[in-house]
């Protein structure tokens, strides 16, 4: 697979996290699992629609767009894949998108629901010659969209940067400390505007960051140990990262990699035995 990323200009900084570019060859069908994130993902589809299994069916989607959420989303992967996949911030989404995060938990929409011209924007991403110019064009596009913005109160952004830096370690208690609310105010806005209670949220940043560390471990040849992510993530022990793990994907840690990288993966102490131990 061929994945480029971009961080995006001084105009969308701080609303979009980055932008990547994915492109994948014909394979045997598989289920591809989008996991929980702290980001708000749109999904442009330049060839293949993305297939959405929900239920018992399957809903073909050019460009989707999915709020935040603490399950796997599950996508059939048949044919060749390619896109743009862009990562928002719970705190910029209203003036890209027109609603505040908290209205988005959970969904699965078709993008052009809610970003207009969005159908125009796939079919000038096909036909944009290389990624520079396709990154351009998403860039230009989401800038021309923007909308009135209200914003979100300056202490659910203290609290949200705040759990971004502990790793999600922070407790809802200090950081209504730390803002000068009482943790049920704190908690009510921070849902009303993130998606998310406090707690939910920064289980959810803990997890996306040990993902990105295991991730980055078979990216680069390594065989990590479990335990060590384990700590240096914030988690009680081992078997309570998998336990998360399990949770928030469906899957072991072993085996969502599989997944992912192939069979080939393996762990040191993975939390269910030895060899595959998913």
């Amino acid at each position: 697979m061929e994945m480029v990323s971009r961080v995006p200009g001084e105009g969308l900084r701080g609303r979009v996290a980055r932008l990547h570019g994915y492109s994948q060859g014909p394979g045997a069908p598989r289920v591809h699992r989008g996991v929980p994130s702290p980001w708000l993902t749109v999904v442009v589809a330049f060839e293949e629609p993305v297939r959405m299994l929900e239920g018992e069916g399957v809903r073909d989607l050019g460009v989707v767009l999915g709020g935040l959420h603490t399950e796997p989303v599950l996508m059939a992967q048949e044919g060749r894949q390619s896109g743009i996949q862009i990562g928002l911030s719970p705190l910029g989404a209203r003036s890209l998108l027109g609603v505040p995060s908290g209205e988005l938990t959970g969904e699965v929409l078709a993008g052009e629901e809610m970003l207009a011209g969005a159908a125009e924007l796939r079919e000038r991403l096909v036909d944009a010659r290389g990624w520079p110019e396709r990154f351009r064009i998403v860039e230009e596009f989401l800038l021309r969209g923007e909308r009135p913005d209200p914003g979100v109160d300056d202490e659910v952004v203290r609290a949200w940067r705040r759990l971004h830096r502990t790793g999600g370690a922070a407790r809802v208690e200090e950081l209504a400390r730390e803002v000068g609310w009482s943790a049920r105010y704190l908690r009510r806005r921070f849902r009303a505007q993130v998606g998310l209670s406090p707690r939910a949220a920064g289980r959810v940043i803990r997890f996306d960051r040990a993902r990105m560390r295991l991730q980055e471990g078979v990216g680069v040849g390594r065989k990590p140990c479990l335990a060590e992510v384990a700590h240096g993530c914030g988690y009680a022990d081992q078997p309570h990262f998998t336990r998360e793990f399990r949770e928030l994907t469906g899957l072991s840690p072993l085996r969502y990699l599989e997944s992912e990288f192939g069979e080939g993966v393996r762990f040191v102490q993975d939390g269910e035995g030895s060899g595959k131990g998913g």
